[in-house]
């Protein structure tokens, strides 16, 4: 069991490009996340400000986006295409906050990537988290539990919900975003779709409407063009899924306007 830990930690400290990957913040499988979320203070903490405590800073917009594999979000591949779609809104780019869903932290808004603060510290103190996918327990020879995978959404989508919540009550948004990978390449929701699942559920709790993009046709028009793979592999980062989310972002802002 040990040597299996060893090996799971090396693919984890893969994903650390230029930061270290704090093991203790390692999760591997649904009752490893279930424990974070119930027992771990790091992932507690963080939890517990974003929810209860944390105001945003005010714009039309509330973009949230996608955990990147590769750490820290800020530096990996998938930001820096989303980063140059959003750097083409121009002036309206003050207008959308962006945040990421992540298991097991929930919510973490743009403004805190690469610090450190008294809640969580963003610059050293990252983490590795797969252990909510059916494909890597069943890669890693790891046990799933689909009961336990539906407790962490459950109790992810709670937290979120409370977010939300104050937001909405505060005026901080006037439009809510989630581009997520919405559906397969076989235009399916899965139950790896974690991030949809989390968003969807914290929505109905919250009472809030939220645009959960790409829709269908998009994804089926990046399949039909240049086959499964494109969507399996690149998601939200597609270039074509990038054009949709920046022409979305603009009529919405310009609408706004």
């Amino acid at each position: 069991m040990q040597m299996r830990r060893e090996l799971y930690q090396k693919v984890s400290c893969k994903r650390g490009k230029g930061v270290g990957i704090k093991f203790s913040l390692c999760f591997y499988n649904p009752h490893e996340v279930y424990v974070a979320l119930t027992k771990n203070s790091e992932v507690k903490r963080w939890l517990n400000f974003i929810s209860n405590h944390y105001l945003p800073p005010r714009a039309k917009v509330l973009l949230i986006y996608p955990c990147s594999a590769e750490k820290p979000y800020h530096k990996s591949r998938s930001y820096q295409r989303l980063f140059n779609t959003l750097t083409k809104l121009g002036e309206m780019r003050k207008e959308v906050h962006l945040m990421t869903i992540s298991e097991p932290f929930g919510l973490v808004p743009e403004e805190f990537f690469g610090k450190r603060t008294q809640w969580h510290d963003w610059e050293n103190s990252w983490y590795d988290c797969p252990g909510l996918f059916e494909w890597w327990c069943n890669k890693y020879d790891q046990p799933y539990s689909r009961e336990e995978v539906d407790k962490c959404i459950q109790i992810l989508a709670s937290y979120v919900a409370r977010f939300f919540q104050r937001a909405k009550s505060n005026n901080c948004y006037s439009k809510f975003i989630a581009f997520v990978r919405t559906y397969s390449s076989h235009l399916k929701v899965k139950n790896d779709h974690t991030h949809r699942r989390i968003i969807e559920s914290a929505a109905k709790l919250a009472g809030i409407q939220i645009d959960l993009l790409p829709p269908k046709h998009v994804i089926a028009n990046i399949v039909s063009e240049n086959g499964c793979f494109a969507w399996d592999m690149y998601g939200v980062t597609h270039s074509d899924a990038q054009k949709y989310l920046l022409n979305y972002l603009k009529k919405v802002l310009i609408n706004e306007f």
